[in-house]
């Protein structure tokens, strides 16, 4: 009777599994189609210009010096010519995001944005092409690279190949296209941007559905073994893509990925993995390290700074605090713009004295509120290496920025993506009748060491080297086996 009763209750489980699973499935797909029947996708041209009009305004009206990287008569000009685009018919969400993004990426800050509309994109019919999250983006080069072996279509690829055209549009034009609208300081952040996460998803994405929508994509590949394959690969609809792979799983993306983490390399080498700059759990978790790190004689740190995009700047300073043995700042004056946006924030500064609406206030360091360092009983004595990448940006750079400023160590890898002088503390602004987010800052921060007169760059490292080499180069130089 027992394997009867058995075979009986797996048997109702499973269709009790399957009627769940059905449930489950149209309560998604009645979602979507609420969304899409909630969600406007489309305006007239008087709506999108007056949201064009509103972008611009906002951006003069909080941003403490807009015009600082881009000549204002150039930024003019574009803005008219997206009015003049959008004045032609109705317009979707997404051609609209097209020429609000453009003209946001073109101040060249990472904290001045029009992000990606994921969820009003979606319901506004956004067709995919399946692949894009497999290929990374070359800085400099621009060439749009397999990041892993994979199947296309029933072929083989291998790590490496190259995307050459789409439809027969080369890439590289494709790639100038996609990298118009994303917003950061330099050629290698904007790259780096664009491969991260499921970034590639979105921009490509989007940018192919703006510009050429197609039911079919036949891609040109080169291979290093077997010279260029064609092959035809069939858009996806989001929500079909969507329950076909779980949703975004960019091949970048492997989990939850820990804010901080820390593991012995050999004997004497210790790798702190400085993932994302916050301070909770931050300080109890960086005393247990180094005072076993002393305990275990440690004599070289590995700070992994490469995939950091920043947070709060009090958890670089906690660090500093271990790797310096004198007082320490970072920002040597912040100039903020108290628009009424801000003021509307109800935050107060300058200790409780809220200044008249749109003064420009220049708040400059004082040496008497530098942080102080750990005694020598606790400090880290040995030799520090951080490492950086394009990716490494706003407080992780300042961090960064702080390391090399005060001498704490070498760096190894790329520039940071974050910049000496950068704009930063952001406002969220509503586009009136699209609905898009504007992401505004409202302070202009100068790092020590910044020369404001000089050719804006970020934290340069002491050895270049790709950034997937760095750790690989300062073992090397741990090891003795380069100078």
């Amino acid at each position: 009777m027992k394997p009867d009763n058995a075979r009986h209750s797996r048997s109702k489980f499973k269709r009790i599994a399957l009627k769940f699973l059905c449930i489950l499935a149209l309560l998604l797909m009645g979602l979507f189609v609420a969304v899409r029947c909630a969600v406007k996708t489309t305006f007239s041209p008087q709506e999108t210009v007056a949201d064009i009009d509103s972008l611009v305004a906002y951006i003069e009206r909080v941003h403490p010096a807009p015009y600082r990287n881009l000549n204002k008569a150039d930024f003019y000009q574009a803005v008219e010519q997206a009015k003049e685009r959008l004045s032609r018919g109705d317009v979707s969400i997404l051609e609209f995001y097209d020429e609000a993004s453009r003209l946001a990426a073109m101040f060249n800050e990472g904290h001045l944005s029009v992000p990606v509309p994921e969820a009003v994109a979606m319901a506004s019919g956004l067709k995919l092409f399946p692949y894009s999250s497999l290929f990374s983006l070359e800085p400099g080069t621009h060439q749009l690279l397999l990041n892993k072996d994979c199947e296309i279509e029933g072929a083989m690829f291998k790590a490496g190949d190259e995307l050459l055209a789409i439809n027969g549009k080369p890439a590289h034009e494709i790639v100038e296209g996609v990298l118009q609208h994303v917003s950061a300081e330099g050629d290698g952040f904007r790259c780096a941007r664009v491969n991260e996460r499921d970034n590639m998803l979105d921009r490509l994405n989007c940018w192919l559905t703006v510009n050429m929508p197609a039911d079919v994509y036949r891609v040109q590949m080169r291979t290093a073994s077997d010279g260029v394959k064609s092959l035809d690969v069939k858009a996806v609809g989001f929500l079909k893509w969507y329950r076909a792979s779980g949703g975004p799983t960019s091949a970048q993306a492997t989990g939850t990925r820990q804010p901080y983490s820390s593991k012995m390399l050999n004997d004497s080498t210790l790798l702190f993995s400085f993932n994302d700059c916050v301070t909770d759990g931050l300080n109890d978790f960086l005393s247990k390290m180094f005072a076993q790190a002393r305990a275990d004689g440690v004599r070289h740190l590995v700070i992994d700074n490469r995939y950091n995009t920043g947070g709060t700047s009090e958890a670089g300073d906690e660090l500093c605090r271990y790797l310096t043995s004198q007082p320490f700042g970072m920002v040597d004056k912040v100039v903020i713009r108290f628009s009424e946006p801000i003021r509307a924030l109800k935050r107060e500064y300058l200790h409780g004295v809220m200044p008249p609406r749109d003064t420009l206030v220049t708040l400059v360091d004082d040496p008497a509120s530098w942080e102080q360092p750990y005694g020598p009983d606790v400090r880290f004595d040995g030799k520090v290496y951080l490492l950086d990448s394009y990716l490494t940006f706003s407080a992780a750079a300042d961090f960064a920025s702080q390391f090399a400023y005060y001498k704490m160590g070498t760096i190894v890898g790329e520039e940071t993506g974050g910049t000496l002088v950068s704009s930063g503390d952001i406002i969220m602004m509503r586009l009136p009748n699209t609905g898009l987010n504007l992401i505004l800052p409202f302070k202009l921060f100068y790092n020590y060491g910044a020369d404001e007169n000089a050719h804006i760059h970020g934290v340069k490292p002491d050895i270049e080297c790709p950034a997937e080499h760095a750790l690989d180069v300062a073992l090397d130089l741990i090891a003795g086996k380069t100078q």
